[in-house]
């Protein structure tokens, strides 16, 4: 069990987007064909902005602002997190290297606490990715009605303001550019999905293992044979063997604890800012698809229903990470909460020391954002979708 044999469907979206982020831990490079791959995708990218960018400046405002900016803000968010993994790709091999470390003990309740942690997010994560490109491909492939209407096209023709052409121009150059546009949004939607699984993948890894911790603290101090009262020299004999082998395998767990401990730090110098750059980048992004939202004329149930599906896709999206965050934040603080019930009482002197230094440890509140106003959690899940529909309907106001 490592990180890249855990979770196919992150290896394989890794792919198919083209991020082509770290997936082992010796620094192998991905085959010559999916390095030209990747790099064609970028270079779609970056055609998109290139024509996205003027026509956000030439074209009316409500049109940028409807259907430009929502654009800008999914390339930049995805730009920012890929960049950095990649630039910090050492720090990455080294994160990846040690829970492979970590993963590599044959314990079948690692295994199976692993396994139960990372396969709820599955399928949150494939219906996020499918829902938005069902409704990129509705709501792009809409303007090619006009085809059967006009010979000359204009910029407002197309589906987000963009700038290919001198206008008018032709059906072809209108067809041309309505499959660039709507192919690369595919691909960088279909980025952001990678890299969010990328990020949640880590976190629920590390996650996993405090539960683990937790379960096999709790483990220990569940041994029934210490409930009786040991009078006799056997029966104390006995009792030191059972009370030497907990604070055996105490020590190995508080060794575990460590390099848990070690590897969360560096997930938290590698995700730091891109936790706070995505939180803000919600805001907007929300903001953008509230202002699309409440803009559609309420005629138009087919726009609405696209956008709306495309809505609840980033509303799931957005609780996910915050729900996994939100999971690695409590698991770190509840290592002892479940082995407090148990009898750790009973044991000798040494461990009942070494317990309620875990304790004492365990209430250091972990952050993974730089600033702690824009960390992702639970809370900040519903602060987050406040924000965007106010901000919107300042917009809407004023505009």
């Amino acid at each position: 069990m490592d990180f890249q044999s855990v979770n196919p469907f992150n290896v394989r979206l890794n792919m198919v987007s083209g991020n082509l982020l770290p997936m082992t831990a010796d620094g192998s490079s991905f085959p010559i064909i999916w390095r030209i791959y990747g790099a064609l995708i970028w270079l779609l990218e970056i055609i998109q902005m290139c024509v996205l960018i003027p026509g956000c400046i030439i074209l009316p405002k409500e049109k940028t602002l409807k259907d430009g900016l929502i654009g800008i803000a999914i390339t930049m968010e995805v730009v920012f997190t890929v960049v950095r993994i990649h630039l910090r790709k050492a720090l990455v091999q080294q994160l990846i290297q040690k829970l492979n470390n970590i993963m590599c003990v044959k314990d079948e309740i690692m295994r199976n606490t692993v396994m139960a942690t990372l396969k709820p997010m599955e399928i949150p994560l494939k219906f996020y990715w499918i829902t938005g490109i069902i409704s990129l491909i509705m709501w792009f492939t809409a303007p090619f009605t006009l085809i059967y209407q006009k010979n000359s096209f204009v910029y407002m023709d197309y589906r987000m303001p963009v700038v290919l052409s001198k206008e008018p121009f032709s059906t072809s150059i209108f067809v041309l550019g309505s499959l660039i546009v709507m192919l690369s949004s595919m691909y960088i939607f279909t980025k952001k999905v990678s890299v969010d699984s990328y990020v949640i993948n880590m976190i629920l890894l590390i996650t996993a293992q405090h539960k683990y911790i937790a379960l096999k603290l709790s483990m220990i101090f569940q041994d029934e044979r210490l409930s009786n009262d040991y009078s006799s020299s056997n029966e104390k004999k006995y009792y030191s063997e059972i009370n030497f082998y907990a604070e055996k395998e105490i020590k190995s767990l508080c060794k575990h604890h460590n390099a848990v401990l070690h590897v969360t730090i560096m997930l938290r110098e590698l995700l730091a800012v891109s936790l706070s750059i995505t939180y803000l980048n919600s805001v907007f992004r929300f903001c953008c698809i509230a202002i699309m939202i409440i803009s559609i004329p309420s005629s138009n149930s087919i726009e609405q229903a696209v956008f709306i599906l495309y809505a609840f896709g980033g509303i799931v999206q957005l609780y996910i990470l915050c729900s996994c965050v939100q999971q690695l934040l409590d698991a770190s603080i509840e290592i002892t909460d479940q082995a407090f019930h148990e009898g750790w009482y009973r044991f000798g002197a040494s461990i009942k020391r070494t317990f309620l230094f875990m304790i004492m440890a365990n209430n250091l509140e972990l952050k993974l954002s730089a600033c702690e106003r824009y960390n992702l959690s639970l809370s900040s899940f519903m602060t987050i979708l406040n924000q965007s529909y106010s901000i919107a309907l300042i917009l809407l106001r004023t505009s």
